[in-house]
């Protein structure tokens, strides 16, 4: 893809998340208004270096924050190319709570290996970021044969692999002042039945973030996530659901050691 085409990108998926919001609004399916606070850190180990860590973290709460939708964190390394590229990789672990009417009617885990590749394109002096995320995720589902089971124990683990792609765009629009809006797909490559869209959600999001720091390391965004589930692996009988989601992230590019 030619970095001309970036834009062209990010404006398809809005526009088509948007049209299928409408139409799902016009059908049954589960809507929760929730938050989620967390970290998002890729840390290299020294300034201009090749290597560096990836930690990421947050607390998902459903109407806001008065009941809990579960937790997830990540960890993993990262490679830089000279040009700002990155790829990583590494694990995640995401419990899930039941939160709503179509989720399933118990706490399960869902363990992850992920493989990533970051493009990013820098303009006017660093004004203008457009990036793409392609990651690649393995997933087992804690799974039991007894929905009503009370037993911490768990009869088998469902497996999944999941492509998420996200295009995103920020402008520095003051010295401090970022607007931010991005899209990302997941599409399961292994939907098995007719319960499962190979399809499995799209987050758009638009929000802003605020430099802590003069380098712009150290940020705090703030926004709106719209995701939307068809037939996700975490509801049961591969139902629906919208979510209407504030998200508070600090995130950070800082160096462990400068030059």
């Amino acid at each position: 893809m030619k970095s001309a085409d970036i834009p062209k990108t990010l404006f398809f998926l809005i526009v088509l998340t948007l049209v299928i919001s409408v139409k799902t609004n016009a059908q049954k399916m589960a809507k929760n208004v929730a938050a989620w606070v967390g970290y998002e850190m890729y840390l290299p180990f020294k300034e201009d270096g090749r290597w560096g860590l990836l930690l990421e973290g947050y607390s998902k709460g459903n109407q806001f924050v008065s009941e809990l939708q579960g937790s997830f964190y990540r960890v993993g390394a990262n490679y830089y190319l000279k040009n700002g590229n990155r790829f990583g990789a590494g694990v995640a672990y995401q419990w899930d709570l039941p939160y709503d009417e179509v989720s399933l009617p118990y706490n399960n885990p869902d363990y992850r290996i992920y493989e990533q590749f970051i493009w990013r394109i820098v303009k006017k002096e660093g004004k203008e970021v457009w990036s793409q995320r392609f990651r690649m995720e393995q997933r087992w589902l804690g799974r039991k044969d007894n929905p009503n089971s009370e037993s911490d124990h768990f009869d088998y683990y469902k497996f999944e692999n999941t492509l998420r792609y996200q295009v995103r765009y920020q402008l520095w629009f003051k010295e401090r002042w970022a607007a931010v809006v991005y899209d990302e797909v997941h599409i399961r490559t292994n939907a098995a039945s007719s319960d499962e869209n190979y399809l499995d959600q799209n987050r758009l999001y638009l929000g802003t973030a605020y430099s802590l720091d003069k380098r712009r390391e150290i940020r705090l965004e703030v926004g709106y996530m719209n995701q939307i589930f068809w037939k996700s692996p975490d509801t049961e009988s591969g139902l629906s659901r919208m979510n209407h989601t504030i998200r508070i992230t600090l995130t950070t590019d800082l160096p462990f050691k400068r030059k």
